[in-house]
């Protein structure tokens, strides 16, 4: 019964869309919008807490958000860690393991609507600003971003008036919004009326345009050394989609693993990074 749901629910989601799209394509838009920005997933678990709550930083203000940072102190340098969709601090245990034997100072932080961060909604440039509250409190060294993790990342640090690091780290990120958008499509069958609705709701509340965002993009604008990872069989972001940041990035060193998908938990990926820094 529940895969049943599960297949009918989002086509129902989107006839509903399409349908108000034809009366109103903004409050069209708007619920489509909402249901593209809204995790299911992400939320704190008891089997988290006891790795987690030890480190709790003092809560941020982000808009009407506040935001949870964490932080494992170190004598060395700053790291900033950056999850990704429907995801949390605790994804990067065993990087944080690894980083804490090099002594470094580590700091991560749960997007809007995961982790223990308030908010029902998610997307790059809300993120973008949670990101740059935190690097402007902790003003880290290095940069390390997961999947929209990494997408945030790498726009952040292509706008000229945010605080700008050393060295970067991209894992597993997608490339262009509006590829994201087409898988959003199909899944719940919308019409070219709704989605081009979709798009112009973009273009009033961000000022761009669905086919303008994207990593390769702003990789352009990228001259630090920046190391990207990829997993030849991730099958929730292609890796042509950091070949392209790869191929657009001034510095940049790049790793297709194979097996690993997209999480990329792996001892030989993190000392790569480790070694990527040290250089």
């Amino acid at each position: 019964m529940n895969k049943i749901v599960k297949k009918i629910l989002p086509k129902a989601i989107g006839s509903y869309i399409n349908a108000l799209a034809l009366v109103s394509p903004k409050a069209s838009a708007k619920k489509a919008f909402k249901v593209f920005s809204k995790p299911r997933r992400g939320r704190i678990g008891p089997h988290h807490e006891g790795f987690l709550k030890p480190n709790l930083e003092p809560q941020v203000t982000v808009e009407e958000h506040t935001i949870q940072p964490y932080k494992w102190p170190g004598k060395g340098k700053t790291i900033v860690l950056v999850h990704g969709w429907e995801s949390h601090t605790h994804r990067w245990k065993d990087m944080i393991h690894r980083f804490q034997k090099e002594d470094y100072n580590i700091i991560a932080f749960d997007a809007p609507a995961h982790g223990y961060s308030s908010g029902k909604y998610f997307y790059v440039p809300l993120y973008h600003k949670a990101l740059s509250v935190i690097l402007n409190t902790y003003q880290p060294d290095y940069l390390i971003g997961h999947s929209m993790g990494g997408m945030t990342v790498l726009y952040n640090q292509s706008q000229p008036d945010t605080f700008k690091i050393e060295k970067l780290v991209v894992l597993g990120a997608p490339d262009k919004l509006e590829s994201i958008l087409k898988d959003y499509q199909k899944l719940l069958g919308l019409n070219s009326r709704a989605l081009k609705a979709l798009d112009n709701f973009f273009l009033n509340k961000f000022n761009f345009k669905t086919v303008e965002f994207s990593s390769s993009a702003f990789a352009k604008k990228i001259t630090v050394p920046t190391l990207v990872v990829h997993d030849k069989d991730d099958i929730i972001t292609p890796a042509s989609g950091s070949h392209a940041i790869h191929s657009e990035l001034k510095k940049s060193e790049f790793i297709e693993t194979e097996g690993l998908n997209h999480s990329l938990y792996d001892n030989e990926v993190n000392e790569k990074i480790v070694n990527f820094l040290k250089e």
